[in-house]
C-alpha cells in the first residue's frame, strides 16, 4: 500500500521525538530532556496532539547496569524513568530508539566518553543484535507498561535490516520510522543511504525499507524530506561561531561532526536532502514546505527535545494552522490505520475473484 491509496486520509500530522542526548559531548538530562519534553506534552495537551517519543533506551540500560557503581547512576536513571512514564500516562507513544554505542560508552572524568564506539547496529554480529533489541524492548515495555510496537535506528542507521528485522519481529514491533526519502550522510562511521527509497508517505516492506512489498509484514512510516535551501549550513555555521544566537537549543550538549567529506559536499557541493523538523534551525523552513505540498495527507515530522528553542513551538503551531491539520495521531496509529486499509483492499480484491 502507498499514498496513492490514501484519497480517504484526513491531513494528519505524525510529530515524533527522538528522546536522548548529544553524541559528543552529552549534556544534562535535565536541560536536554525533561525541561524541553516537560514543554512538548503541555505543547501537545493545549493543541490537541498526541505524539511518539523514541526513547533512546540504551541510555536507560547502561544506567541499570551501572547502577551498583555510582548512586548517581540509579538516580538519573530513576529521573529518566519517571519521565518516561510521564510521557505515557499523558497518551502519547512510546518508541523503541537504538543507539548502541551505550554498549561500549564508558564513564571518564566524571562523565559519559563516546570515542571508540561503535554508531550502527551494522557494527555487531547477529547474535549482538538480537541481545540488544531483546533487552532493549524488553526495559523499555516495562517503563511504558505497554507493548512497543514501532521503532527507529539510531542516526537513521537500519540498514542491514535483513539482520535486524527478525529481532524486532520476535519483540514484536512491525513499524519503522528511520527512512528519509531522498536523504544520504557521506560518513564511514555513521552514514545512510536512501537516495533510492520510495517517495510514498507509507508502504510495507520485508528485508528491507528501501524494497517495498505489497504482502510485507513490516510496515514503514517514512519522515519527510526537503532540499536545503541555498547557504543553509554556511550560515549555520555562522550562527553556531557566534557567542549569542537569536535562537538557542535547549540542550546543553554538542553534536559529533560529520567527516571532512560530508561536509566539504555540504558547503559546496550539491544541495542535499534532509528530514523536515521542528528543530532549530531546519523548522524555519516548516511553513514554506507545507505551502509547497498542499497535496500531501500524511505529515511525519520529526522533532528532538535537546535541540528545539524558543521558536520551533510557536512555527509548528503556525504550521498546524495554516496547513489545516484535521488529525494528530502516533506512527502506531497511522501505521495500524493504513494496514486495516490495506487488508479491507485485499478482502475486496479476494471478493471481486470469486464473483
Amino acid at each position: 500500500m502507498t499514498s496513492e491509496s490514501n484519497d480517504s486520509l484526513p491531513t494528519t500530522l505524525v510529530l515524533t521525538l527522538d528522546y536522548e542526548l548529544f553524541f559528543d559531548r552529552s549534556g544534562s538530562v535535565e536541560n536536554c530532556l525533561l525541561r524541553p519534553s516537560a514543554m512538548l506534552t503541555d505543547f501537545a495537551a493545549k493543541h490537541g496532539l498526541r505524539l511518539t517519543f523514541y526513547v533512546d533506551v540504551g541510555m536507560i540500560v547502561w544506567l541499570e547496569r551501572h547502577a551498583g557503581k555510582d548512586r548517581r547512576f540509579a538516580r538519573i536513571g530513576d529521573t529518566i524513568k519517571r519521565d518516561v512514564e510521564r510521557i505515557g500516562c499523558a497518551g502519547h507513544e512510546i518508541g523503541l530508539h537504538i543507539h548502541p554505542h551505550w554498549e561500549d560508552t564508558r564513564w571518564e572524568n566524571d562523565g559519559w566518553s563516546f570515542a571508540g564506539t561503535r554508531y550502527q547496529l551494522g557494527q555487531f554480529s547477529p547474535g549482538e543484535i538480537s541481545d540488544i533489541v531483546d533487552v532493549y524492548s524488553n526495559c523499555l515495555a516495562g517503563i511504558a507498561n505497554d507493548e512497543i510496537e514501532s521503532f527507529r535506528a539510531g542516526g537513521f542507521c537500519v540498514e542491514p535490516f535483513d539482520v535486524l528485522g527478525p529481532s524486532l519481529a520476535a519483540n514484536n514491533i512491525w513499524i519503522d520510522s528511520s527512512v528519509v526519502p531522498g536523504a544520504f550522510l557521506l560518513d564511514v562511521a555513521k552514514g545512510f543511504d536512501f537516495r533510492h527509497a520510495p517517495s510514498d508517505e507509507f508502504w510495507f516492506f520485508n528485508a528491507s525499507p528501501l524494497s517495498p512489498e505489497a504482502d510485507g509484514s513490516f510496515c514503514e512510516i517514512p519522515l519527510i524530506g526537503f532540499l536545503v535551501p541555498t547557504g543553509f549550513y554556511g550560515k549555520r555555521m555562522f550562527h553556531r561561531l557566534r557567542v549569542f544566537s537569536r535562537f538557542k537549543i535547549f540542550g546543553d550538549g554538542t553534536s559529533r561532526k560529520p567527516g571532512k567529506l560530508e561536509i566539504v559536499r555540504r558547503l559546496v557541493g550539491t544541495r542535499p536532502i534532509v528530514e523536515l523538523s521542528i528543530d532549530e534551525p531546519k523548522v524555519a523552513t516548516l511553513r514554506e514546505e507545507a505551502r509547497a505540498r498542499q497535496d500531501r495527507k500524511v505529515w511525519s515530522i520529526l522533532g528532538h527535545p535537546k535541540l528545539l528553542s524558543s521558536r520551533s513551538l510557536e512555527l509548528l503551531r503556525q504550521f498546524k494552522t495554516e496547513r489545516g491539520i484535521q488529525r494528530s495521531c502516533s506512527v502506531t496509529e497511522i501505521a495500524r490505520d493504513v494496514r486495516s486499509r490495506k487488508s479491507a483492499t485485499l478482502t475486496a480484491g479476494r471478493l471481486g475473484k470469486q464473483a
